[in-house]
């Protein structure tokens, strides 16, 4: 028991430590969760396709202030859009997530592929770009039970921080519209699909005031399992003492 009690509490000092460095060392996009259902509502943000025998795609979608402009490995259709953040249906910049379908050729060992960089940016009705986030490092995503499409989403969103940054933006301009950039490697044939969506509750990567709340249950839980021990030995000596 006392093992089990010791790895549980190590266990939970784990999390915290590594709940904490993403709070700090988040660079303003980061991985939510594996997603294998598609998120309501999907927008068309960005498609990448690679032409050749490239192995890595890069392109994005931008706003001028009365067009889109789209570069790079972008596949063909009409797929490359910037949207109004109200197009979203919600309030709360936490609950922004961008879509990546990997589909990558049926064929083949699935391999994963990377992103080595993906920005999110907002810009104001004049084309003036008014907030920017982007993930930190490279991200490997593998492609679910072997598929495509829609059984191979990753979710990403923002952090905290990166989140306050759209607030502001937003009301410097209510009509701010988000653009998609990004680069991928190790693919083999594509397209890849991101897509604009939303989550239905609030999210992001825990603030500093959650880490101290968190660490203060911790706490006292390892206080209670110290009570816990000596009342039960106490018990002991006194059951002892009457017997003798």
């Amino acid at each position: 028991m006392k093992i089990v009690t010791r790895l549980g509490l190590s266990l939970a000092a784990v999390i915290v430590i590594g709940l904490a460095s993403s709070a700090v060392y988040a660079d303003g996009v980061v991985l939510v969760s594996p997603q294998i259902e598609k998120l309501v509502p999907p927008l068309a943000a960005l498609n990448l396709q690679h032409h050749g025998n490239n192995t890595t795609e890069t392109g994005g979608v931008q706003w001028d202030g009365s067009q889109d402009l789209n570069f790079g490995d972008i596949s063909a259709g009409p797929h490359q859009n910037t949207i109004l953040f109200s197009q979203l249906g919600i309030q709360n910049p936490a609950q922004l997530r961008v879509l990546i379908n990997i589909n990558e050729a049926n064929g083949g060992t699935k391999e994963p592929i990377t992103i080595d960089s993906l920005t999110i940016t907002g810009y104001g009705s004049d084309g003036t770009v008014l907030f920017t986030a982007t993930s930190l490092g490279p991200l490997t995503l593998d492609q679910f039970n072997h598929g495509q499409g829609a059984n191979s989403d990753f979710v990403l969103g923002l952090d905290a921080d990166a989140t306050e940054r759209l607030r502001a933006a937003l009301a410097a301009d209510a009509n701010l519209r988000l653009g998609l950039e990004a680069t991928l490697s190790d693919v083999n044939g594509g397209p890849e699909r991101f897509k604009w969506s939303a989550s239905c509750e609030p999210g992001n990567v825990p603030e500093p005031t959650t880490m101290v709340l968190l660490g203060t249950g911790l706490a006292g839980l390892a206080g209670a399992v110290r009570r816990r021990r000596k009342a039960a030995a106490m018990a002991k000596l006194d059951t002892d003492t009457e017997t003798a």
